[in-house]
């Protein structure tokens, strides 16, 4: 399948490589057993025996973190017996195993008595009230270990259950014990079930603890907080992506991936300066990957990583091994139902592909053959996949949609970071009868038209492109579809989505809401936004920084590659006062200097230019301000930052 990615990849024409390669899984084996017996028949390595040495004859998840250099914890959810009897709601056990080849071996298992492994975390075990409490995620900052766990009302349907709240738990003991924090909570709205922060992922990176999370079940999208690390149950504390920068409280965050996202794992590659985030997709009945060059994204399309007929295990979840995260290969735990409701050490070698900067999941259809449906695409109206039909563009399938009549349509939603341009790329072929094909974008469930083209008649293959700007929305869908006048047809093939070059968010300031610098911009001292005012370089905004004394100036955040090479710009005008103004590129929170100019009086609009080299730094801060003598200011608009 490889193989036919990149054939694909190389006949669209219109992705970029950058130096951080994308990535694509391959090889996916089953290296050994983690928990429960050995089944009658079974010849993989089954080092910790639980159901002899522990009582554990049957749990899930395994989630992996390190807890100190060379030392891991692993946490498991609902745990039976080894007569079958659900008797404890989580398990912990700790690893100092450092070679995965041949299986990952327990030290021990934290126990309540000679044996029996402890239930770290209490639950009522009352249905409709508290079910079960499920550990979901792990982290160590210092010598306190972190468990974020769900507490769960009812289960409901294949793929759906229903959460009371999630917290976070805290040990200090190296284990033994641990502590639910009562105040570090995301309550759940048990009406509507929607708190977007019911499961999670923690990622520790930069002095941040990043937590990514969904909606109870295995349905929802993917969303984004993070906390410094010493913070962790301030619930205060937390900031929320809100698609272009941090802002308090869960209402205002946004999508970083489209679900459907269910027991996620995140983890930073060194080898490959790649973030890659697993998770079930229970719609594709297969675990898959994303990857992307930043914590914040944007996250490339889903790659399999676990086929869903892998030998008909009933598979969920990948929790990456940290020992995976200097290296190619990828050691994850994989949790099954058949034969029998346990974990296992799973092994799939990384390789550099040419997919990662679109951001449409089976851009090619080439992985449906491994599907019985078609997500991620959707169809409205009649439609489905060719496969193996001889009508591809490139590799051997392709979307099609045909009727009779009225409209119908292939689809995909894909997240987008607000008031940002795009360019999306497809191929399209037509009966000879089509007078109506449309190609866009759109808001999803067939909402309002963002940006599309019209095309009629294609007797052959034909790249369609349309450029659209998100606007304020996080979330769009992308279609290729006609109004059908009879029998009429349209195949579609090779789509891309790829985002524009520039780093900044609100560059030109023209979704700024209000005169306060809003998320992603920020001020030191007295900076705001000058709102139809005629004094923008472009459009009807700019920003500024304004004040008789001390430092002053417009910043923002922003995510980068580790040593890479990138160009800032901007243009800037001052009060004629102005002697002492920079502009340029810094560690986070007035850190050390990358590289800044400096500027004095500019009667007129400039265009100002740093270059500078990112170092090893995942995010900085760019910024324009002056040292302030007097009634001194500085306009600024248009900035850019795109990789060399």
């Amino acid at each position: 399948m490889l193989t036919a990615l990149l054939a694909v990849s190389a006949a669209i024409g219109t992705l970029t490589i950058g130096s951080a390669s994308a990535l694509t899984p391959t090889g996916t084996t089953m290296v050994a057993r983690v928990t429960g017996a050995t089944p009658s028949g079974e010849t993989m390595p089954n080092p910790n025996q639980t159901a002899a040495n522990y009582n554990v004859g049957g749990t899930d998840l395994g989630i992996v973190w390190e807890k100190s250099p060379g030392q891991y914890f692993i946490a498991f959810g609902d745990t039976n017996d080894s007569a079958g009897n659900w008797t404890r709601s989580n398990v912990l056990a700790t690893s100092s195993d450092t070679n995965l080849a041949d299986g990952l071996s327990f030290d021990t298992m934290i126990q309540s008595s000679p044996g029996f492994a402890k239930e770290i975390l209490s639950s009522k075990k009352i249905n409709n009230d508290e079910m079960t409490v499920i550990p979901t995620a792990g982290v160590t900052v210092g010598s306190r270990s972190y468990i974020h766990y769900m507490s769960v009302n009812h289960w409901g349907s294949a793929g759906r259950w229903y959460t009371n709240y999630s917290g976070i738990a805290y040990s200090d003991d190296n284990g033994q014990n641990w502590i639910k924090s009562p105040s570090a909570r995301w309550v759940n709205n048990t009406t509507t079930w929607d708190s977007r922060f019911q499961m999670a992922a923690f990622l520790k990176d930069s002095g941040f603890v990043y937590m990514y999370a969904t909606p109870n079940g295995r349905f929802g999208d993917v969303y984004l907080a993070r906390v410094p690390e010493n913070s962790m149950l301030d619930i205060g504390a937390y900031r929320y992506w809100d698609g272009n920068g941090w802002a308090t409280g869960e209402a205002s965050a946004r999508p970083v991936a489209i679900g459907v996202a269910g027991e996620m794992s995140v983890a930073y590659n060194t080898y490959f300066k790649r973030y890659i985030m697993t998770y079930l997709n229970e719609d594709r009945q297969t675990i898959v990957m994303r990857d992307a060059a930043t914590p914040v994204g944007p996250w490339s399309g889903e790659k399999i990583l676990v086929p869903g007929n892998f030998t008909g295990l009933g598979q969920y979840n990948a929790f990456m091994h940290p020992l995976s995260n200097n290296g190619p290969d990828l050691y994850f735990i994989m949790s099954t139902w058949y034969p029998d409701y346990n974990t296992h050490l799973m092994k799939a070698t990384l390789t550099s592909d040419m997919l990662g900067d679109n951001l449409i999941s089976d851009p090619s259809f080439e992985t449906q053959a491994q599907t019985p449906i078609m997500a991620p695409w959707y169809v409205t109206g009649e439609g489905g996949i060719d496969r193996n039909l001889g009508y591809a563009r490139t590799g051997t399938n392709n979307g099609y949609v045909r009727n009779g009549s009225g409209w119908n349509a292939i689809k995909q939603r894909i997240v987008v970071q607000p008031n940002t341009d795009y360019t999306l790329k497809g191929w399209v072929k037509t009966s000879s009868n089509n007078t109506e094909g449309y190609f866009g974008a759109r808001l999803p469930n067939d909402g309002a038209v963002i940006s599309e083209t019209h095309f009629g008649s294609l007797p052959n293959y034909t790249e369609l492109t349309v450029s659209f700007h998100s606007g304020s929305n996080s979330v769009v869908e992308l279609y290729a579809g006609l109004w059908a006048n009879g029998d009429t047809w349209l195949q579609l093939d090779d789509v891309s989505v790829v985002r524009e070059a520039n780093l900044v968010g609100h560059a030109g300031f023209e979704s700024q809401p209000t005169s306060s610098l809003t998320s992603p911009w920020y001020a030191n001292g007295n900076a705001g936004v000058d709102r139809n005012l005629g004094f923008a370089h472009t459009g009807s905004n700019n920003g500024y920084a304004r004040y008789d004394s001390g430092w002053n100036a417009i910043k923002q955040e922003v995510f980068v590659e580790p040593n890479a090479n990138y160009t800032l710009t901007a243009w800037v005008r001052t009060s004629s006062n102005n002697n002492d103004g920079y502009f340029g590129a810094r560690l986070m929170n007035g850190g050390a200097i990358l590289s800044e100019t400096p500027f004095a009086s500019l009667p007129n609009y400039t265009l100002l230019t740093v270059a500078f080299n990112s170092g090893n730094n995942h995010s900085l801060e760019i910024y324009a301000g002056m040292w302030a003598t007097g009634d001194t200011w500085i306009q600024a608009d248009d900035f850019r930052l795109t990789k060399n």
